[in-house]
């Protein structure tokens, strides 16, 4: 492919040469002929240049997205919860920020020398499924993987994480399904 983008940038370069010396062609002035052919040319390789990049910027094919597990942990506890988010800028006579809730899960996890810590993820970005078999609960973390590729001066391979996403194992009957109607 690269030999292709170049084949084609000569002959484009080729062509604005020979189109700038014959626009110019009737004036009978050596020097004009000579500097607007050298800024026909100029102008037509950083064309050439802009569009020969634009079109290397392209993914050859069709790029394929593939899930991947990344990890796989323990988990020892399990709450659900809303965090507080938020920022505040400014002075002390103008100020300005924000505060967002973000549903998250916070959980222990056992690690692989044994000790407990402290974990949280989104609540956005999870699916829960019911354990049915003898496994334990866990969370396991998915990472969605674009590969493909791009024509960059060369062929290149590229790979690039989309999203990120979770699975979270739970014993059955661990959701809690009350419905209260109350018009008090």
């Amino acid at each position: 492919m690269s030999i292709i983008v170049i084949v084609l940038f000569i002959a484009v370069i080729i062509c604005c040469i020979i189109i700038a010396r014959f626009m110019y062609l009737k004036n009978e002035e050596t020097e004009l002929k000579i500097m607007a052919t050298i800024a026909g040319t100029v102008i037509c390789v950083v064309i050439a240049f802009v569009i020969i990049w634009l079109a290397s910027m392209v993914p050859i094919g069709a790029a394929t997205t593939e899930d991947s597990l990344e990890s796989t942990i323990e988990i020892v506890a399990l709450n659900d919860k809303t965090t507080l988010e938020g920022a505040m800028y400014g002075g002390v006579f103008i100020t300005r920020g924000y505060i967002d809730t973000i549903p998250t899960y916070t959980y222990y996890y056992k690690t692989e020398n044994g000790s407990i810590k402290f974990g949280q993820i989104s609540a956005e970005s999870t699916s829960i499924y019911y354990i049915l078999d003898d496994s334990l609960p866990r969370i396991e973390t998915y990472k969605v993987v674009e590969r493909g590729y791009t024509l960059y001066h060369f062929p290149t391979k590229f790979e690039r994480t989309t999203e990120v996403y979770y699975k979270l194992y739970i014993p059955p009957n661990a959701i809690s399904t009350e419905i209260i109607l109350d018009l008090e």
